[in-house]
C-alpha cells in the first residue's frame, strides 16, 4: 500500500494494447510508466503534454493536451482523417472503457456563439448529427440518446435523428441528472439536487445540497417504474448486477435498480463534508466496497458479501482522497487520487492499494538520499543560493524527485509579484537569494553523456515552468529563479 509522488496531478491509465504496464499521465509535469513497483518517464522531454490513449476503429490515438493536437498509435485499419468537427469533441468525450463507433458529445458555440448542442457522432461514416440543446449527463445506450435537458429540465431519451422518444419531468426544478444506466429494460437516473446552498465558512467554501429523485423509468414507454426520495441527494452510484450502490452523505445504500427495493445500507459513520462537490466517492470490483472521503482522509474498505468493514485506511496529516482513479484488471490493484497540500507542488500523489493484501502498511514510496540548504554564492558572498543534492542509482527518480523539490524550494525562497503564500507558509523570500538553484546529482549507473543530456532537459523544464509562476532572484527582480543541473560523477 504505496503512496506515489508527481511534479503535477497524475491520473492512472493504460495503453489499450499494453494493460501489462500501467501509465500516468501528469500534465505539463510529464507522462511516466509504472511497472512492478517502479516508476520510469514515458520520455523525459522538455515539453511532454501528451494525455490518455484512445483505441477509436482499430486504432490507437493519443491528444496533446493544450493544442489539442492528435497523435495516431497505429492499428489495423490505418489512420482516419476526421472531419474538423470530430476533432473538436472526440477526445474529450470518448468512451475510454471501451471501442466504439459512435458516441455523444456537446458541441460549443453550435449553431452560434454562445450556443449548445448535443451531438451524435458516427466514426466510420464521418457523419454527425446535431440538435440545439443544453444537455448533462449524455450517454449512447443501444443507439439511443439519453440525457438532462437544463433549459426544459426534464430527462429525456432520443433516436439516432435526435427526436424524442418519451420524456420524465419531475415534481421539482433542478438543474442536472446523474449519468443514466439501463438494467433489465429500465433506465435509472437521479435527478437533482432539489436545493443548493454556498457560503464562506472561517474562510473555506462551503457547498451543500439535499433533495432530488432516484427514479427507475420504463425504457420502451417512459414510464415511472418507480421512485425514491432522496433527502441527502445522492453523490454517485455504481452499479453491480442489479444492484445499485448508491452514496448519500455517509451512508451506502443498496437498492434494487429493477424493482426499487432497497435492499440493505452500510453507515459509514463519516462526517458531513464542508464543501460536497470533495463529497465521499465509491467504487466496487468483485470482492469490496471502496468508500472513500476527502474531509475523514479516510478510505472504508467493505466485503462485497458481508458488508463488514476490512481495512480503515486512514491517510497521513495533510493528505486527503480525492476518489477512486483507476482498476488495473491484470494486477488486481487499486489506484486513487489524493490530494495534498504538504508542499506547492506535488500536490496530486497517487495511492496503490492491493485487494490481496490489506494488511499491508500505508507507506510512502522510498525517496533518494537528499540534502537541500541554502549557502554562499562563490561568484559572490553576500548572496545566497539554493543548493539539492541527490545521490541515487535510477536516474528517473532523480529527476522525477529534482523537479518536485527544486520547484518547491524556488517558492519557499524567490520573489514573487502577487506576494504569493502557500498553506502556512507566508511571503518571506530570502533576502539574499540570487535565484539560483544548483542540482547536483550523483550515483547513477548509466553514462555520463546521457546523464547530462537529461538534466539539459530538466534546465529547461524548469525555465519554463519559473517563467509561468513567475518566481524571481530577490537580489535583481527582474531575473527569473533558475536552475542548474550538474552531475557529480
Amino acid at each position: 500500500m504505496k503512496i506515489y509522488s508527481f511534479c503535477e496531478r497524475a491520473h492512472v491509465h493504460c495503453h489499450p494494447n499494453k494493460k501489462d504496464t500501467l501509465y500516468l499521465a501528469a500534465g505539463v509535469g510529464g507522462n511516466f510508466k509504472l511497472k512492478n513497483g517502479e516508476v520510469t518517464y514515458e520520455e523525459y522531454l522538455s515539453d511532454d503534454q501528451r494525455f490518455r490513449f484512445y483505441p477509436i476503429s482499430g486504432g490507437v490515438y493519443r491528444r496533446h493536451i493544450t493544442s489539442g493536437q492528435t497523435l495516431f498509435l497505429g492499428g489495423s485499419e490505418g489512420r482516419l482523417n476526421l472531419p474538423q468537427e470530430f476533432l473538436g469533441v472526440i477526445f474529450p468525450a470518448y468512451p475510454l472503457d471501451g471501442e466504439v463507433d459512435r458516441f455523444v458529445a456537446t458541441i460549443l458555440d453550435c449553431p452560434e456563439k454562445f450556443k449548445n448542442s448535443l451531438g451524435l457522432f458516427d466514426v466510420c461514416s464521418k457523419t454527425f448529427t446535431s440538435k440545439e440543446m443544453r444537455s448533462v449527463s449524455n450517454i449512447l445506450i443501444n443507439n439511443f440518446v439519453y440525457g438532462f435537458d437544463v433549459k426544459r429540465k426534464q430527462f429525456f431519451k432520443c433516436d439516432s435523428a435526435l427526436e424524442d422518444v418519451w420524456t420524465y419531468k419531475p415534481s421539482f426544478v433542478s438543474k442536472r441528472a446523474n449519468l443514466p444506466i439501463l438494467v433489465e429494460g429500465t433506465i435509472v437516473t437521479f435527478i437533482g439536487p432539489q436545493v443548493e446552498s454556498r457560503q464562506q465558512v472561517e474562510g473555506r467554501s462551503h457547498y451543500a445540497f439535499s433533495g432530488g429523485v432516484l427514479v427507475g423509468i420504463n425504457d420502451e414507454d417512459g414510464s415511472v417504474v418507480w421512485e425514491r426520495e432522496m433527502p441527502n441527494a445522492v453523490d454517485i452510484y455504481q452499479l453491480v448486477g442489479v444492484v445499485l450502490y448508491v452514496v448519500s452523505l455517509k451512508e451506502i445504500l443498496l437498492i434494487n435498480a429493477v424493482s426499487g427495493e432497497l435492499i440493505n445500507r452500510i453507515d459509514t459513520e463519516t462526517t458531513v463534508p464542508l464543501n460536497r462537490r470533495w463529497g465521499p466517492s465509491i467504487y466496487i470490483d468483485d470482492s469490496y466496497i471502496y468508500y472513500s472521503h476527502f474531509d475523514d482522509r479516510v478510505i472504508l474498505i467493505y466485503d462485497i458479501d458481508s458488508l463488514t468493514l476490512q481495512r480503515r485506511i486512514d491517510l497521513p496529516e495533510g493528505y486527503y482522497v480525492g476518489g477512486h482513479d483507476f482498476h488495473d484488471r491484470v494486477s488486481g490493484k487499486q489506484y486513487f487520487s489524493l490530494v495534498t497540500h504538504t508542499q506547492y507542488v506535488a500536490q496530486g500523489p497517487v495511492l496503490e492499494v492491493d485487494p490481496q493484501h490489506l494488511d499491508e502498511v500505508l507507506e510512502f514510496e522510498s525517496k533518494p538520499d537528499m540534502d537541500i540548504k541554502l549557502d554562499y554564492s562563490p561568484d559572490n558572498t553576500a548572496e545566497k543560493e539554493l543548493v539539492i543534492r541527490i545521490a541515487c542509482e535510477s536516474l528517473d527518480d532523480a529527476l522525477r524527485f529534482g523537479e518536485i523539490y527544486t520547484r518547491d524550494e524556488a517558492q519557499r525562497y524567490s520573489f514573487n509579484y502577487m506576494e504569493m503564500r502557500f498553506q502556512d507558509r507566508p511571503f518571506t523570500p530570502e533576502p539574499s537569494f540570487n535565484g539560483i538553484i544548483r542540482f547536483q546529482y550523483s550515483g547513477c549507473s548509466q553514462s555520463k553523456e546521457l546523464v547530462e543530456e537529461h538534466l539539459s532537459v530538466m534546465e529547461k523544464r524548469f525555465s519554463k515552468w519559473a517563467e509561468d509562476r513567475g518566481f524571481y532572484s530577490c537580489t535583481d527582480k527582474n531575473q527569473l529563479t533558475q536552475l542548474k543541473a550538474e552531475y557529480v560523477a
